[in-house]
């Protein structure tokens, strides 16, 4: 049986993109998480793991679903290959276990495995150190903000606009923030700052 898997950051991200390629394949089931990729505690993906069986080949459109760093991503890749569990990531051909079963391909399926994942890893090093310069370089300027500010009544993005409405609303109707949080695609942390706001301006 072919099983999808995806990740997207927020619960505001289109995933039929994603979605259409694994169907495209032959998935039968898909499974999918709307949070951020920087720790395995994923609902969705539990979930698949516990519902894959060997024999199974688990799909990823994209190798940083199966994990954001190097070390995540040799560690589930090992697990399931030891459960007698199949790997196909569709944006990288080379990397589908279904096809190398020899030693030969099993090495190069490794090794590849190995500079793909590391190289993944390198990519978002660069993405976060480029993103703390531009902060460093904002707030040399006076233009920081904070990255939870861009949730605001006065956001120049709709959509940020109306997460901010939701969290004031659901705030109003006394939901939990976890809740909140879980609703708006937003950390507690962000719904915390919203609430704060409100109390010290009211």
């Amino acid at each position: 049986m072919k099983v999808g898997y995806i990740r997207v950051s927020s619960k505001g991200q289109n995933v039929a993109r994603q979605v259409q390629s694994l169907k495209d394949y032959g998935c039968e089931e898909i499974f999918i998480d709307k949070q951020s990729g920087k720790d395995m505690e994923r609902k969705e993906y539990k979930k698949m793991k516990k519902f894959i069986r060997k024999k199974d080949i688990v799909v990823f459109a994209e190798l940083d679903r199966l994990g954001r760093s190097q070390e995540d991503i040799k560690r589930e890749w090992d697990e399931f290959i030891k459960r007698g569990i199949d790997i196909v990531v569709l944006d990288m051909p080379i990397l589908d276990t279904t096809k190398y079963q020899d030693d030969l391909g099993k090495l190069m399926l490794n090794l590849a495995k190995e500079i793909i994942s590391y190289n993944a890893e390198q990519e978002r090093k660069r993405i976060l150190e480029r993103q703390r310069q531009g902060v460093k370089i904002a707030k040399r300027e006076g233009k920081y903000k904070g990255i939870d500010k861009i949730y605001r009544a006065d956001s120049p993005n709709p959509n940020h606009r109306a997460k901010y409405q939701l969290v004031v609303q659901r705030l109003k109707e006394g939901t939990p923030i976890k809740y909140i949080a879980e609703e708006a695609g937003l950390s507690r942390n962000t719904v915390y700052r919203i609430k704060h706001d409100l109390e010290k301006n009211n």
